[in-house]
């Protein structure tokens, strides 16, 4: 019986190393782009133009994040962070910073 309590004990500490190992591979490093606004369209993609002139289309949605609480203007700065899913960039936080 000492054998089997042996056994699961320790099946329980490899499977607790194996869930913590799986959230630290899963932590993802966010890209960062920062430019002007030009146009939330259906407020599921954001147009951001930025100071090379290149412009990125940010797909945005629910779980996106507004600091101020709020979706912007065209013309103001912002800083989105970003991950890249699919092929798609998806903001996670967008940051306003003001009229330029």
């Amino acid at each position: 019986m000492k054998t089997y309590r042996k056994i699961f004990v320790l099946a329980l500490v490899v499977i607790f190393l194996l869930l913590e190992a799986a959230v630290l591979v899963a932590q993802e490093k966010y890209s960062v782009f920062t430019g002007k606004v030009l146009n939330v369209r259906l407020r599921k993609w954001l147009d951001v133009e930025g100071e090379d002139k290149v412009v990125m289309n940010f797909r945005v949605g629910t779980k996106t994040v507004y600091k101020p609480q709020r979706y912007p203007a065209p013309g103001e700065r912002v800083k989105v962070e970003y991950l890249t899913q699919k092929g798609v960039p998806v903001g996670y936080t967008v940051t306003i910073l003001g009229a330029k």
